[in-house]
């Protein structure tokens, strides 16, 4: 669980009514004792559900079709497809369901994907409990709410897209070659790749060489280099 002696949130609270509805409420993580953690901090609102639980995007997945909710709260770290492609694939089947990406990574670039790829917010493990909740009913209510420390850097890369892309190729990506360029960073073969996002080996292969082109990097060893350089992994 985050420290939640840390100073509350410098957005404004959202007013609540006696007649607002529930807000129904997944979390995907594959850390059960997060997942516990949160469950029962969110409750606390008394505007918050939480009704679906996973371990992992796929098992989510399959879940919503049993159990709807209004936001789906999930990591992009977790074993088999990933947050990223776990991202497209729900909204792929279900274009309506919101998602905020809960993530350890307080990284820029991986937030930009997160949004990119169709997330409607991003919040990192460090924000207080109450944050989270705040972020709930902002993002219900048509917000877009984004970690306070990476705000000021996600405008900054908006305003000065071609500039940003050049200085940092990953940045140009797209969310399943970014998703495909970090398995590789984290020594996943093409193999293990094609097995986890359920691709034809020559399929992740060719991502393998573009992602190379785009990056200008030519080997393995390199490419784990340049991911651990700017902080994604």
């Amino acid at each position: 669980m985050p420290d939640t002696h840390q100073p509350p949130p410098q957005t404004p609270e959202i007013p609540q009514t006696p007649d607002m509805p529930i807000v129904a409420v997944g979390l995907i993580d594959d850390h059960a004792v997060v997942r516990d953690g949160y469950k029962r901090y969110l409750e606390l609102d008394g505007k918050i559900e939480v009704r679906l639980e996973a371990s992992t995007a796929e098992e989510g997945y399959q879940a919503l079709a049993i159990t709807p909710v209004d936001v789906l709260i999930m990591d992009l770290s977790m074993p088999g497809i990933g947050g990223l492609e776990g991202i497209r694939r729900i909204l792929n089947r279900y274009p309506e369901q919101t998602i905020l990406v809960f993530s350890m990574h307080q990284n820029a670039a991986m937030a930009l994907q997160a949004l990119r790829a169709g997330a409607k917010g991003y919040l990192t493990k460090n924000m207080p409990p109450d944050a989270i909740v705040q972020a709930i009913h902002e993002v219900m209510q048509g917000g877009e709410p984004i970690a306070p420390e990476l705000k000021e850097e996600l405008l900054r890369k908006n305003q000065n897209h071609g500039s940003a892309e050049q200085e940092h190729p990953h940045l140009a990506l797209t969310p399943r070659e970014f998703d495909i360029f970090l398995m590789l960073a984290d020594g996943n073969t093409v193999e293990d790749i094609s097995q986890r996002l359920h691709l034809g080996t020559k399929t992740v292969a060719n991502y393998q060489t573009l992602i190379r082109q785009k990056l200008e990097i030519h080997n393995a060893v390199d490419l784990y280099k340049y991911a651990t350089r700017h902080g994604l992994l």
